[in-house]
């Protein structure tokens, strides 16, 4: 979906459905510092509705603690994200989402997480004109 992200090789996805366990379906998600988005399966139709990131990085070069799999598992909208992502699939009728997540700090790569989701957000931001329908603010 993103050039931008071609590079990176630790990469994957998983689906979440109703009545999935969140933390179940993201287990294969690392403990490494990247981003990630969600697209939603709704009607036919699929949509970028989310564009996020694990790593928030210090002055001193030292990163917070949230990587990748906790910070997917954690909250949005003040809910737990399990409970979000029910709530939004109850309310907007969504058959199921798609999480894609991609490590960019590695032995590999050191891109910041912040970075690069500011790529890909300017990159949607060009195309639509504004931020995706879950992200509040850049």
């Amino acid at each position: 979906m993103f050039d931008e992200l071609t590079k990176y090789k630790n990469t994957g996805h998983f689906f979440f459905q109703k009545g999935d366990v969140l933390s179940t379906q993201s287990r294969d998600v690392p403990s490494l510092l990247g981003v990630y988005y969600v697209v939603r399966l709704a009607g036919g139709k699929i949509d970028l509705v989310y564009i996020g990131k694990s790593g928030t990085i210090l002055q001193n070069g030292r990163f917070k603690n949230q990587l990748l799999k906790a910070r997917i598992n954690n909250e949005h909208d003040g809910l737990r994200r399990q409970q979000s992502f029910e709530h939004k699939m109850e309310q907007e009728n969504i058959d199921g989402l798609d999480i894609y997540w991609f490590v960019t700090f590695d032995k590999q790569h050191q891109d910041l997480p912040g970075y690069v989701e500011g790529q890909i957000m300017q990159r949607y931001f060009d195309i639509h004109g504004c931020l995706p329908p879950l992200n509040k603010e850049f």
